[in-house]
């Protein structure tokens, strides 16, 4: 059971998740595109639809700021804005949105080198983007083998006492299929989520060509690959 704070945050959200639109079934299709798996077998195709619409429902009412880290093409940003947040659409490589908005502020840079000073955020949109930072080769990251870890902290540094993280990443049996991502398992996924306090976790995995919930045991008993691993949903505070 969510807890009271998680379930105000809940309150009214569905209704965001038609603000995707098109600009989200683009960006999903891109991405399924590219992780298909050669000759057959179960993909990822859908799994943005999953994590989306958890993202969405679980942003908060403004007003505060928000960080979206890697923002993409900056349709959580937006909604986020649309919610009374000042965002920071934070991305290593340029911007991919085709909107402007005067409560969206693009910044390109390396979350680990970049000086976020005295910003603090009342939300951060973590959304299957930390498993990227630290594998050079993909989406302009350098090599560095904890980076997920160190941009943890790091975003972790920056949020208010009060203040959530919406993450969703790959999970699975522990996997490093460089330079695509990190699948977190049994070993990796307790040190992603140290200093925090997990306020809401959910899992799911596809079954019959269907995304589905699961048990935690389940998902990450999920061998996964460069084309296809489970998911993990989290509403994450300060430890």
């Amino acid at each position: 059971m969510p807890s009271p704070r998680v379930q105000r945050f809940r309150r009214h959200g569905a209704h965001a998740i038609a603000v995707a639109g098109d600009l989200g079934y683009r960006g999903a299709q891109r991405v399924s595109q590219v992780l298909a798996p050669n000759g057959g077998g179960p993909s990822l195709s859908g799994d943005r639809w999953v994590e989306w619409s958890y993202c969405m429902s679980r942003l908060s009412e403004g007003p505060g700021r928000t960080l979206d880290f890697g923002a993409g093409n900056g349709f959580l940003a937006l909604a986020a804005a649309h919610r009374g947040h000042d965002v920071d659409a934070f991305d290593r490589l340029p911007s991919e949105a085709e909107f402007a908005h005067p409560r969206v502020r693009t910044v390109e840079a390396d979350v680990l080198t970049f000086d976020f000073g005295d910003r603090r955020y009342d939300q951060i949109i973590n959304c299957s983007s930390i498993e990227h930072v630290g594998l050079g080769g993909r989406y302009g990251s350098s090599d560095a083998p904890d980076g997920d870890l160190e941009a943890m902290g790091v975003m972790r540094g920056t949020m208010v006492p009060e203040g959530r993280m919406i993450l969703t990443i790959p999970v699975g049996r522990d996997l490093v299929p460089a330079p695509l991502h990190r699948i977190y398992g049994d070993a990796r996924l307790p040190r992603l989520l140290d200093g925090f306090a997990t306020l809401e976790e959910q899992y799911w995995q596809k079954d019959g060509g269907l995304w589905r919930q699961t048990e935690r045991g389940r998902a990450l008993d999920v061998v996964g690959s460069e084309s296809f691993y489970a998911l993990g949903l989290f509403v994450l505070g300060l430890g």
